[in-house]
């Protein structure tokens, strides 16, 4: 294994630490949601990262049933290391990030959309799109400063089903669409990765 791969082993486990998550962690996200938050715990529904934690449990749950049924019968089994990856991005997306400036005609007035909204926002476009689950994102470059050129990249898993090109094609055009709508990043390129799922992604260098 790389230092790099070490060193991604290291920071993913660091993202599932309480500390990331408001004092709580995965599996007690994962209890609350399976008791249908009830009884209702305060210190849970008032925290921003568990809300986002709680938001992307809820995600996995929904569409991984959906990708799994669509590859059973004409894909490997995919390796426990991708449930651990796809569950480790939990906790490092729930943190808001940076702060994304937007424009306001009045000087006086502050405008601007989290960097973890932004992510949110290609998750959505990725789960709108048949035969593609987005795992994660990333925004490359200095978002906090106007005009600066920024790269997204953004790693997805495909439906054996569907037909790479095609979904890769309108997520990418899609994705351009929205973050031109909501946010007002000078987008210089965005990369889209399909993950390999015949190794296991510690030993991709």
């Amino acid at each position: 294994m790389t230092d790099d791969s070490l060193s991604r082993a290291r920071n993913d486990r660091d993202a599932l630490d309480s500390a990331h998550l408001d004092g709580h962690t995965i599996e007690e996200l994962g209890e609350y949601l399976d008791r249908g938050r009830e009884p209702r715990d305060e210190s849970i529904e008032t925290s921003a990262a568990a809300q986002h934690a709680l938001a992307a449990l809820s995600r996995l749950r929904s569409v991984a049933p959906k990708l799994i049924e669509a590859e059973a019968d004409s894909a490997p089994v995919r390796p426990p290391s991708w449930f651990k990856t796809i569950l480790d991005q939990i906790g490092v997306q729930a943190h808001a990030g940076r702060d994304i400036p937007l424009h306001h005609e009045d000087e006086r007035t502050t405008l601007q959309i989290s960097e973890g909204a932004v992510r949110a926002l290609i998750r959505d476009v990725g789960d709108a799109i048949d035969g593609i689950l987005v795992e994660r994102s990333k925004l490359d470059g200095d978002v906090e400063t106007p005009g600066e050129p920024v790269r997204v990249r953004i790693d997805v898993s495909i439906y054996s089903t569907a037909e790479p090109s095609e979904v890769l094609e309108e997520l990418n055009r899609e994705v351009a669409a929205a973050l031109a709508t909501h946010t007002e990043l000078n987008v210089a390129a965005i990369e889209v990765k399909v993950r390999d799922f015949d190794r296991d992604p510690e030993d991709v260098s």
